[in-house]
């Protein structure tokens, strides 16, 4: 008699086990697919807070690939008679991109943006005073 009071019990506990371990297994999204739909990151971005201009740089190679860590650099130099000068600097990101906003409206000298990467360089001249939201494509040879 014992015997079977045991075998019911754990029959009964299987029971118990197959009926609610079905509830704990819950729909989960997919990896891949919350990929797919996440938002385009922003670009990696500096800011002078001097001023409302910005300049946007994008850094490719020849294959027209975007360049990861190319190193962008410049010196602002403006006030009185251009006497105060902030020297900036920032990396590329993943999409080969960078902003440097909050630039002045007006400046004593142009401004020149330096690209580098691997010994390979570029420059680049921004007048804020003829186009204040400026967007350049650098190709790096």
């Amino acid at each position: 008699m014992e015997l079977c009071g045991a075998i019911l019990e754990r029959m009964r506990n299987l029971l118990f086990t197959a009926l609610l371990l079905p509830s704990f297994c819950l729909p989960c999204p997919r990896l891949g697919s919350a990929q797919s739909t996440a938002p385009a990151m922003p670009p990696a971005e500096i800011s002078a807070d001097l001023g409302p201009c910005s300049a946007s740089i994008t850094v490719a190679d020849q294959d027209s690939k975007p360049i990861y860590g190319a190193k962008i650099d410049t010196r602002i130099q403006y006030g009185l008679l251009g006497v105060k000068r902030l020297d900036l600097e920032a990396y590329t990101g993943v999409d080969g991109r960078v902003k440097i906003a909050r630039l002045p409206e007006t400046l004593k000298k142009p401004m020149y943006i330096r690209i580098e990467k691997n010994g390979k360089q570029a420059i680049v001249e921004f007048k804020p005073s003829l186009q204040c939201n400026a967007t350049f494509d650098v190709l790096l040879r």
